[in-house]
């Protein structure tokens, strides 16, 4: 689904993604791991056009999208959920998930019932502005609002963080649908342990820059969490 050849990105004078080699394959979820500041959202971000490289490639099903505009991106059913959710505090849900059927690759005109379904809360508040939501909430809405513009491959950029536990759960469980019912391929950027052993497929960890261990979740060792993950 998503192939990643030595990518190499700059903030000004401070290289921050080294000859970045990954693959994230369909309709499975992966997840991106390792300790602050390493680089896991700057390869997010980079994936959705946010962030540009320096060189390396970006294979979306085997087409180059390195100099495509983020934008366009959205287009070709990338979606991302950024850390922090942002939100828009001051639209509602139900305005907060219009936006995201916008961009909608089937050119739909409604949020789809499918929605709701997965995230019942928000039918119950679709009235209610997205900044009186609780932080468990928006991030409820976040994700929906990702999911509005159907996508192929879905971004999470700690969806778990400062999340209740009960959500957290919800939120691991819509994962497991997105990937194993409807066949989405899934970056999970993750830094709890157990939420990713329990939903990842596979991993990747990061340390400055570079990719220094990977496999299938249950190759994730005790060693290479205390070398790589531990604080």
């Amino acid at each position: 689904m998503l192939k990643i050849e030595k990518i190499n990105q700059f903030y000004g004078q401070s290289h921050t993604l080294w000859d970045l080699d990954l693959e994230i394959k369909k309709g499975r979820c992966t997840c991106i791991m390792g300790r602050n500041g390493v680089g896991k959202t700057t390869l997010s971000k980079v994936i959705m056009g946010l962030l540009p490289i320096k060189d390396g490639k970006l294979l979306y099903k085997k087409k180059d999208i390195s100099k495509l505009s983020d934008y366009k991106r959205a287009n070709i059913a990338i979606g991302y959920v950024p850390q922090g959710r942002e939100i828009f505090s001051q639209l509602t849900v139900k305005e907060n998930l219009e936006i995201g059927v916008l961009s909608n690759r089937n050119k739909i005109t409604k949020v789809p019932e499918k929605i709701y379904d997965l995230f019942p809360v928000l039918k119950q508040m679709e009235k209610r502005k997205g900044g009186d939501l609780s932080g468990g909430q928006q991030q409820q809405l976040a994700i929906a609002r990702a999911l509005c513009i159907d996508p192929e491959f879905l971004i999470l950029d700690e969806p778990s963080e400062g999340i209740q536990p009960n959500i957290v759960s919800q939120i691991g469980e819509v994962i497991d649908y997105l990937t194993k019912e409807e066949n989405i391929t899934v970056m999970l950027v993750e830094q709890k342990l157990p939420f990713a052993r329990k939903h990842g497929d596979d991993f990747y960890v990061i340390d400055r820059g570079s990719v220094v261990a990977n496999g299938e979740i249950n190759q994730l060792s005790d060693d290479i969490i205390k070398k790589h993950l531990s604080v």
